[in-house]
């Protein structure tokens, strides 16, 4: 049985070597192309920073618009329950 001749290991040496390249080279480009989605991460977090600021804006007018009128004539309702009941004599109780 003969040896496998100094070419067919040069060939396969060279295989790997390219195949090992290849790979480096693919990492390299994965690596750049993070670094620029991560320079735009940036802006879209800035975006989406501005839509949380205006929703809670809204929010925060609807909120004193409408739900806190609301509250207030809950109060003045109960209040006047609470006069009403204490004009008949009657005791109020809280329940849980």
């Amino acid at each position: 049985m003969e040896t496998i001749p100094p070419i067919y290991w040069m060939i396969v040496v060279g295989i790997l070597t390219a195949l090992l390249a290849f790979i480096l080279y693919e990492i390299g480009m994965f690596v750049k192309e993070s670094r620029l989605t991560l320079k735009n991460v940036e802006g879209i977090t800035s975006d989406t920073k501005s839509v949380v600021s205006t929703v809670k804006t809204t929010v925060e007018e609807v909120n004193d618009t409408i739900i806190q009128p609301i509250r207030g004539i809950g109060t003045t309702i109960s209040a006047v329950n609470g006069f009403v009941a204490g004009l008949k004599g009657e005791q109020t109780t809280k329940q849980s």
